[in-house]
């Protein structure tokens, strides 16, 4: 056996031929002396690698990953091929033991893996939270009917949270009981701030209560990490069993965290070099666990702590479940600490939940990629400013679990050249696939992965860096005057601005105006919000009416400033010469889709149709609190508060003229825009 050592990592190979991954993090000793065992214990384990929180090994040529927990022998998960989740604890002896086992039990009596008397593992649980089949008895068992009264009774302190539960109008249930455990079911109504817009955003039934289902005895109320808290999450299930919820890992990791806290085994964890979470969602969250720690029990707890949370999904990591350390919009999303992006770009939606982009509408990912595409034109101190900072992609190489760039002047130019690959090889497949070169994308032997190593992951991040939600709207939602079949509801006001806005229309009235933007900024819109960008870098255009969010009433006034590529291009004009400091790589850049293909895509119905990123111009429909201090003239709108301005829709142009339509004038319109509203922001 060799040692490698470089820094805080630690490689023990047999013939290995891979090269140690960068320096992340330190290594206990602890951490060190169990590798080394694990590594002298199981022969069939080889190229076993520590690097800082996560760890690597190989079992017949096949690849495993641990994500330690930030307490090390608490709960974590181990990933590997063909969709392999498990979920255990223990020392990382104990956690190999127990992947050995796991592919022992599935491989049948082909030999022991681990070697020698094969110890047993622990107790292992399968992460249920976002698995179709109720979770059954610890040993797999199945659960036998048995009424609440009975089960309730023998356990008083039960019977008494059941009654607290009742009372908080949330049902429980026992779905059946094996030995001195039960499978509970409670029933909890969303709470009334999720509005049927965020529901529908997160992927919940607004009119229907969240279910939760887990094993539990009474020893849970002893409060010890040695019993676990295995939650599935669900609203409807079939025959086929429950239907996995879009936020259903987050709301499994938000059950972990909470039970780590009820334990007393939390631990902060490490930004990576970036600052903390913002104070107020800190000690916001900081507040409910040290109400509900000190409140007895152990469901009416959870429940409380649950109710608090399921508003502010938008607020935490859906990994970690630690606060943004960016402004928080409505859609759930990874936080940008260097651990969850690695873990969110190698294992996907096992660790996101539907949020990934392995669930993702194709015709509004191949949008998003459109303005990417876009953003990746622009000279070097925009493109700077639109992917700087927090909305610098990262993306790693196999193997590494260090950013392959960073935002800098390399990276930016790396960066500029994924986006010019991506842009080549959409125009390729586009024509031939149509909008499913999506799909095409990531298939091993013609995917955009032969290219360049990174490119599958920065397409994935374009889909889940976007924090805005966006549905194509159906043909019989679509309003005709508006001249383009592409109209999407866009919401990106989380709950508490959606709520803060819907007081200062319900005080001083509202409009509808246009903004209109470069597709480019867009790309960044999407990400950070509609902000007063006026006397900073974000600023584009000026503020000749003083400082605010610029809009209009009418439609080709905001045009004007929603150029494609090009720039300099207006309403329903055609694309000439293109201007700017980035001609010369525009010039080399993808073809314009052709109008066959175009047409073709267009039939496809709504979700089917693709965009293009040439001619590519967009505004969106505001509705504007009517505020005291808002300035207009005969077509400018300028309002200083952006709590009072939210986005409702977005109408795409790909070729086409953007019509005239003012919609103070066009009291229709405005009606038929307020009804078209109403159905997504009404309570």
């Amino acid at each position: 056996r060799t040692r490698h050592v470089c820094g805080a990592q630690y490689c023990w190979s047999r013939m290995s031929k891979r090269k140690p991954s960068p320096l992340h993090g330190g290594v206990s000793g602890r951490i060190q002396a169990d590798a080394e065992e694990a590594q002298a214990r199981f022969p069939a384990v080889q190229n076993l690698c520590v690097d800082g929180e996560i760890v690597t090994f190989q079992v017949s040529g096949e690849e495993f990953t641990v994500a330690l927990p930030e307490v090390y022998g608490s709960s974590c998960n181990v990933y590997g091929p063909d969709e392999f989740d498990l979920s255990c604890q223990g020392p990382l002896v104990d956690i190999i033991a127990a992947v050995l086992q796991e592919l022992e039990d599935g491989a049948g009596d082909d030999g022991c893996l681990s070697g020698g008397d094969c110890p047993s593992p622990p107790m292992l649980l399968r992460d249920c939270s976002d698995e179709t089949d109720a979770p059954l008895g610890s040993d797999g068992g199945e659960l036998a009917a048995e009424s609440p009264e009975v089960f309730a009774q023998s356990f008083p302190t039960l019977q008494q949270e059941m009654l607290e539960l009742d009372a908080m109008n949330i049902s429980c249930t026992v779905d059946g009981v094996l030995g001195d455990a039960a499978l509970l079911t409670l029933g909890l109504p969303l709470p009334e701030d999720i509005s049927r817009s965020t529901a529908e955003a997160w992927g919940f039934a607004r009119d229907k209560p969240l279910k939760l289902s887990f094993p539990f005895s009474e020893t849970h109320y002893t409060r010890t990490a040695t019993h676990r808290l295995d939650v599935n999450f669900w609203q409807d299930k079939s025959t086929a069993g429950f239907t996995p919820l879009d936020a259903g890992v987050q709301l499994g990791n938000i059950a972990k965290s909470f039970w780590r806290h009820m334990c007393g085994t939390a631990d902060t964890v490490s930004a990576d070099g970036l600052e903390a979470g913002p104070a107020l969602l800190v000690a916001k969250r900081a507040s409910l666990f040290e109400d509900v720690v000190a409140h007895p029990g152990v469901l009416v707890p959870f429940a409380r702590y649950l109710r608090h949370r399921l508003p502010c999904l938008h607020e935490y990591c859906v990994i970690c479940d630690e606060p943004l350390v960016f402004p928080p919009l409505l859609r759930p999303t990874v936080c940008t600490r260097t651990l969850c992006c690695y873990s969110a770009r190698t294992f996907g939606a096992a660790v996101t939940g539907e949020f990934s982009s392995q669930n993702a509408s194709l015709e509004v990912w191949d949008l998003l990629v459109a303005m990417a595409i876009c953003a990746g034109r622009m000279d070097n101190n925009r493109m700077e400013i639109l992917f700087g900072g927090q909305s610098f992609p990262q993306l790693f190489m196999p193997g590494s679990t260090q950013p392959a760039i960073k935002a800098s002047g390399d990276g930016f130019k790396r960066l500029r050249e994924l986006l010019q690959q991506l842009a080549t090889y959409r125009t390729s497949q586009a024509g031939r696939n149509g909008i499913n070169w999506l799909n095409t994308a990531f298939s091993e032997r013609s995917g955009i992965a032969t290219i360049d190593e990174l490119l599958p992951q920065l397409l994935s991040w374009v889909w889940d860096s976007n924090r805005s939600y966006i549905l194509a709207l159906e043909e019989d939602d679509r309003i005709s005057e508006l001249n383009t079949p592409f109209q999407y509801l866009l919401l990106s006001a989380p709950p508490e601005q959606e709520a803060a806005f819907q007081r200062l229309k319900d005080t001083y009235g509202s409009i509808f105006c246009f903004h209109g933007s470069t597709s480019a900024n867009w790309h960044c819109i999407l990400r950070q919000g509609l902000k007063n960008a006026s006397g900073t870098k974000l600023m584009s255009s000026g503020q000749a009416h003083g400082p605010g969010i610029y809009m209009a009433r009418d439609s080709i006034t905001s045009a004007n400033y929603s150029t494609a590529c090009f720039g300099g291009l207006h309403a329903g004009a055609r694309p000439g010469a293109r201007a700017g400091a980035n001609a010369e790589a525009n010039l080399q850049s993808d073809a314009i889709l052709d109008a066959s293909t175009r047409s073709a895509s267009l039939k496809n119905g709504t979700g089917l149709r693709l965009h293009n990123p040439e001619s590519l111009m967009m505004l969106a429909v505001c509705e504007v609190a009517k505020l005291p201090s808002l300035k207009s003239s005969s077509s400018i709108v300028v309002c200083p508060e952006e709590a009072a301005v939210v986005t409702r829709f977005l109408l795409v142009y790909n070729d086409k003229a953007i019509p005239n339509v003012n919609l103070q004038s066009d009291k229709q319109l405005h009606s038929e825009l307020s009804a078209l509203t109403g159905r997504w922001t009404q309570p």
